[in-house]
């Protein structure tokens, strides 16, 4: 009996050794070596790649095909499964490997028609771009036939990737396409101007905060204590009464994406030389978004951050001139009503009379369940969503859709040698509209606009209408020499932090209705406009700067109501306002009263504008408000201070009463979430949590701790130059943070979520994180190498 046990224990401990050896070895076997010599079919002549501490690549080499084409070797080394989903996200196949969980993902992406659009792109490129993804796709191929192992992520999910194309790196390219998408916002706006008030509606729907009205006036008078449409208000508060509790219809900030970027002229550095500071804002996963790349060739050298699966240097500097980009957060989606006739219900009417749909067939595999075929019907502006609106179909008119907004000119940037000559190139180049800003080694700085922005007739973009009589739609794009710019201003530094660049008097159209990043626009101005004799370390550190102002008024506003008259003596106020008045205005780990003031003001924002939005779900069950600038109604409703303008008018004598019982709801469900009975010595960073996570990392939970970035304090929030958000699940951040002055880059400063490699099992997979976490840089450029490694052509 005793030995039969003894036998037992052994073949357990044998049957678990030899499961984690198979683990260890799906892990290890894919890993690249930095080093050795590999022959590189595409090549013309030799290239050496020298690999520095974090894993960087440092590509010499003859020309710009050969340079990319390691570029595609090394990248798909180490991002050969993320470079697979960024293709099959855009090119809606990700249902073919998850099954019919993402079948919803899939068809957004086949009735956009990526795919076809890619092919399309594709044809139209010049010679020079086409020949640079031909190389870049056989650099990754090679890496695919030299690769012992496939990423364990294919090995777990028991499918192998298929060679890559050329389009496909187009692919990867429109998904950034995301970034210009608004049409949700007119969705929801037009279900607004049916269901309420025109006064209400504008009052809700503000395209900046008070910030952005100091930096660009716009609509200043949004600023000012002047009238409210306050009969209408009340009207719609009484209403609301009678319903089923109408909170929820406020999704206050979606995930946020943007960016912090400045540029600084060579009179307020130490040694003369402009400097550009660029900090990219979008979801924190693991790995990186970015991968960073150093390529030479010729005379001529790029460095600085690609996308995984294209041949293109983001952002970053070729020595001469430096470049960084932001989201510019306009409107370049318009949702085109449909009117069609009974007697003709397939035909639409357009200004030259009726026609008939264009039809075609996306067929979405899926994974363990039958392939479905999905019916796409397409018009003049583009194709026809799933979704009416207001009991018609609409059309998708979108930049983003046409084949001339895409393209790859930012590879042109290896030959410009000042700003005004990158300024025309950067106008002109594709992907989605974006601030671009430039700083050259003479000295020079500037900002302009990037890609397609429409030139609208009849309509602002805010509302969905028809444009069967030709009275609204587009006029084409504006010109190159139409787009504005900013050149060398007296201030000697330009901000672009996703705030309105450009007041009325500055450009008159109106590019777009929601402009977020308005307080850290100002912050970085302010500090900007008080610093003289900066460098690349001052910079770094302002990127850092944790300080928001912008929640004072919240913090202002709960002590008011905790303090007022009637809330004498009770007991529940005291630790609330121990936590209030403990803030210090900052959003570091240790910061106390943040998280309350946080709560509070997001539970407000949804108590204070739900009940006035209640009529817009009975108009669209679907409807959801969501506009980054919720603020601006919120607080000119409370700052008004009449009690007839108070949501539950039945339940709340007067606006204290009203803020104290948000207050304390607000405080009961922090301390719940965080596991506390109060939230008196709730710190920020026990709130404010690092949540990187792996995609897989869900269906894996046995390797989850090892993929997941480990959850530990961070500092930074949603109003902070340190931007930060973390909510369900999902994050959005810095994903590097970049400060850099052309041809001093030696001197230049790097911060990257995670790590240069997307390899688990890599020294390089998250060697970077907790220098990210803790906000401390690393030199842009090496000066020392780790591994060296040569790539031949075939003999």
């Amino acid at each position: 009996m005793r030995k039969a046990m003894r036998l037992s224990v052994i073949l357990i401990v044998a049957v678990l050794l030899a499961g984690v050896a198979t683990l260890i070895g799906i892990i290890r076997l894919p890993l690249p070596e930095e080093g050795g010599s590999h022959v590189l079919s595409a090549l013309g002549e030799a290239v050496v790649v020298e690999f520095d501490s974090v894993g960087v690549p440092h590509i010499r080499a003859t020309s710009r095909t050969d340079a990319y084409a390691a570029l595609g070797y090394v990248t798909a080394r180490d991002r050969l499964f993320q470079m697979d989903m960024l293709r099959r996200k855009t090119g809606g196949r990700l249902a073919e490997i998850f099954g019919s969980a993402f079948v919803k993902d899939d068809r957004w992406s086949r009735v956009m028609g990526f795919e076809r659009l890619a092919g399309a792109i594709l044809r139209q490129l010049p010679a020079e771009q086409r020949a640079a993804l031909t190389a870049y796709a056989a650099g990754v191929n090679q890496a695919m036939r030299d690769t012992a192992a496939w990423p364990w992520e294919f090995t777990i999910l028991a499918y192998a990737p298929e060679p890559w194309r050329p389009q496909d790196s187009i692919l990867v390219a429109l998904n950034l396409a995301d970034l210009s998408y608004s049409a949700d916002q007119e969705r929801a706006a037009s279900v607004m101007r049916v269901a309420l008030p025109e006064a209400v509606v504008d009052l809700l729907t503000p395209d900046g905060d008070c910030y952005n009205e100091l930096l660009a006036p716009r609509t200043p008078e949004r600023c000012t204590p002047s009238a409210l449409p306050a009969r209408e208000i009340e009207q719609l508060m009484r209403e609301a009464k009678g319903r089923e509790k109408s909170a929820g219809l406020v999704q206050n900030e979606h995930a946020p994406r943007g960016s912090n970027g400045w540029v600084v002229a060579p009179g307020k550095t130490r040694d003369g030389h402009a400097i550009l500071a660029n900090d990219m804002h979008l979801s924190l996963e693991a790995p990186n978004i970015w991968y960073q790349a150093d390529l030479a060739y010729g005379s001529r050298r790029m460095e600085g951050l690609t996308l995984p699966g294209l041949p293109m240097i983001i952002t970053g500097t070729n020595g001469r001139v430096a470049w960084g980009l932001t989201s510019v957060e306009g409107d370049f989606a318009d949702l085109v009503r449909l009117r069609k006739d009974a007697a003709a219900p397939l035909q639409y009417r357009t200004p030259d009379g009726a026609r008939d749909f264009s039809n075609r067939i996306e067929r979405i595999g899926v994974r363990g369940a039958p392939e479905i075929a999905l019916p796409v019907k397409e018009t003049i502006w583009g194709p026809v969503l799933p979704e009416p609106l207001l009991g018609s179909e609409v059309a998708l008119r979108w930049t983003m859709l046409d084949p001339i907004a895409t393209n790859l000119d930012l590879m042109e940037m290896d030959s410009v040698a000042t700003a005004a000559e990158a300024a025309p190139l950067m106008r002109g180049a594709g992907v989605p509209p974006l601030n671009a800003l430039l700083a050259d080694s003479s000295g020079s700085i500037m900002w302009t606009l990037m890609g397609k922005i429409p030139k609208r007739r009849g309509l602002s973009g805010l509302f969905a209408e028809f444009w069967d009589d030709g009275s609204v739609g587009w006029d084409g794009y504006y010109s190159q020499q139409e787009l504005p710019r900013i050149v060398d201003p007296a201030s000697g530094y330009i901000v672009s932090a996703n705030q309105r660049m450009l007041g009325a008097a500055d450009f008159a159209p109106k590019i777009g209705h929601d402009y977020s990043g308005g307080f850290r626009a100002w912050r970085i101005d302010q500090r900007l406009s008080l610093s003289s004799r900066v460098d690349e370390h001052d910079m770094a550190a302002l990127q850092l700067d944790a300080s928001t102002e912008f929640y004072r008024y919240y913090q202002t506003l709960a002590l008011r109501a905790l303090n007022a008259p009637e809330s004498e003596g009770d007991e529940d106020s005291a630790p609330l306002i121990h936590a209030l008045e403990a803030w210090d205005g900052r959003a570091e780990d240790n910061s106390l009263g943040l998280p309350l003031i946080v709560e509070f003001r997001n539970s407000l924002i949804d108590a204070v504008l739900s009940p006035l939005l209640a009529r817009c779900r009975a108009v669209d069950p679907g409807f959801v408000y969501d506009w980054s600038n919720a603020d601006v109604p919120v607080r000119r409703i409370i700052d008004g201070g009449s009690a007839e303008l108070l949501p539950e008018r039945d339940t709340h004598r007067d606006w204290p009463h009203f803020l104290r019982a948000v207050l304390r709801e607000s405080a009961r469900r922090l301390a719940q979430s965080n596991g506390r009975n109060s939230v008196a010595e709730l710190r920020w960073g026990e709130a404010n949590r690092v949540d990187i996570r792996h995609p897989l990392a869900t269906a894996t939970p046995f390797v989850a701790p090892f993929l997941n970035m480990p959850r530990i304090p961070v500092a930074g929030c949603r109003q902070c130059i340190r931007f930060y958000f973390a909510e369900a699940g999902k994050s959005s951040g810095a994903n590097v943070r970049m400060v850099v002055a052309p041809g001093r880059e030696s001197e230049g400063l790097m911060q990257m979520a995670a790590g240069q490699s997307g390899q688990l099992g890599s020294q390089h997979y998250s060697d970077r994180q907790m220098d990210w976490v803790a906000g401390r840089s690393r030199p842009f450029r090496a000066t020392t190498f780790n591994g060296r490694m040569a790539l031949t052509p075939a003999p």
